[in-house]
């Protein structure tokens, strides 16, 4: 698949402007990265929603002092979604649930490419109102997962 944005031919707020564009291309040497790293995350979100979360604390000393990140709960958020609990998932962290789609999709996306040989490609340029959105978006999941610092500082998946 060929680049769809050359410089020459973009229009003029065209650097401002988020832009996307779906197509599909061969393997290629990369191809699989994406579809890898779903399947990873699917198959550990499933072996934790089966046999529960690992006993292991990987908490820095900012999150003891009461102080969350917007990664906070995102791991319990995608097991809760292999568990079904969407409405859990959503209370640790939103995030979570758009991390478990992108997941299954990606999977999704390997297997196909497997057995057909092309695969569906999205190509995203955010441009300066994408990046400022997203900007925006990662200090409004911010300054809710610290609202919610009691919920996630608990232990485990309720």
């Amino acid at each position: 698949m060929t680049e769809p944005w050359a410089p020459s031919d973009a229009p003029p707020g065209a650097r401002w402007l988020p832009q996307a564009r779906i197509g599909f291309e061969s393997r290629n040497a990369r191809w699989w990265w994406l579809g890898a790293g779903g399947a990873v995350i699917v198959a550990v979100g499933v072996a934790m929603a089966v046999w529960g979360m690992f006993p292991v604390d990987l908490h820095g000393p900012t999150h003891e002092a009461g102080i969350m990140a917007p990664t906070c709960g995102l791991t319990r958020s995608v097991v809760a979604v292999f568990r079904g609990d969407i409405s859990m998932a959503w209370r640790y962290n939103p995030a979570g649930l758009l991390v478990a789609v992108v997941a299954v999709a990606a999977l999704t996306r390997l297997l196909v490419g497997v057995f057909v040989r092309r695969g569906p490609v999205l190509r995203v340029r955010p441009g300066r109102i994408g990046w400022m959105v997203l900007v925006l978006a990662l200090v409004a999941l911010e300054i809710r997962q610290q609202g919610q610092a009691e919920l996630l500082m608990t232990a485990g998946l309720r």
